[in-house]
C-alpha cells in the first residue's frame, strides 16, 4: 500500500474531480456547442484538482514527519536542516519557556507541531512552494527535480491562480485539458510518494514507511 496520504488523495480528494468529469459528460451529452456553457465546470475542476495536489503534499509531509519521529530516539540524527528548523521554531517563539519543552522527547512535539502549524498556512502548491516545505521540514532538497513532468505542474498551478483571480477571463478549460492535468499530478504524487518511501528509508535505517506504487 502507497502512503495513507497517497489513499486519502485517491479516495477522497479526487473524488470531486471524477465527479466534475462524470458531470460535463452527463450536462455534454456528446453535443456540439455545449463547450460555452460548461466553461464554469471545467475550471471548477481545475480548482478542485488543485486543492487536492495541495491536501496531498500536506497530508504526505505531516504523514512523514510522524513516522520520521517514531523511528528515530535522539533528534541530532535527524537532517540538519530539520534540526536547525526545529531549533528557529523554539528560537522565535514568544514563549520565554519554549525551550524547555525539547527536555527528553520534547523536541518530537514540538517537531510536529511546528510543522503543523505552518504548513497550515501554505498555498500555492508548485515546485518551488513544494521544494521549500519538503527541504524545511524533511530535509529532502528540491524534491521536484524527481518529477517527469515539473514544467507542467506548474503550468497547471499557474493556470489555477489565474482561474481564482480572472474567472471565465482566464480562458475556456476544455474536458481534456482537466483530464490531461488530472493524469499529470496523479503522475507526480506517485513519483513524490516513491521517493519519500526511500527517503525516510535511508535517513532512519529502517523499512519501507509504506510499498512504492508501480508508475503507470
Amino acid at each position: 500500500m502507497p502512503s495513507n496520504a497517497y489513499i486519502k488523495f485517491e479516495k477522497d480528494f479526487l473524488g470531486d474531480v471524477e465527479r466534475i468529469i462524470i458531470s460535463h459528460k452527463q450536462l455534454n451529452n456528446n453535443k456540439k456547442g455545449g463547450k460555452r456553457a460548461l466553461g464554469h465546470i471545467t475550471r471548477s475542476g481545475i480548482i478542485m484538482l488543485s486543492a487536492a495536489w495541495e491536501l496531498y503534499i500536506e497530508e504526505l509531509i505531516i504523514e512523514s514527519v510522524r513516522i520520521i519521529c517514531n523511528r528515530i530516539d535522539n533528534p541530532r540524527l535527524l537532517p540538519k536542516r530539520v534540526q536547525k528548523e526545529i531549533s528557529y521554531s523554539v528560537k522565535s517563539s514568544k514563549h520565554e519557556l519554549k525551550p524547555l519543552e525539547l527536555a527528553g522527547d520534547g523536541w518530537r512535539s514540538v517537531y510536529i507541531n511546528h510543522v503543523f502549524d505552518k504548513i497550515q498556512h501554505h498555498n500555492t502548491p508548485n515546485s518551488e512552494n513544494i521544494d521549500d516545505l519538503f527541504w524545511r521540514f524533511l530535509g529532502i532538497k528540491e524534491i521536484s527535480n524527481n518529477w517527469t513532468y515539473k514544467k507542467e505542474v506548474n503550468k497547471f498551478i499557474k493556470l489555477r491562480g489565474c482561474i481564482a483571480h480572472r474567472g471565465r477571463e482566464a480562458g475556456y478549460i476544455t474536458i481534456n485539458n482537466l483530464k490531461n492535468y488530472k493524469k499529470i499530478i496523479v503522475y507526480t504524487a506517485i513519483e513524490t510518494d516513491n521517493f519519500v518511501a526511500e527517503y525516510i528509508k535511508n535517513i532512519t535505517e529502517g523499512s519501507m514507511p509504506w510499498r512504492r506504487r508501480p508508475i503507470n
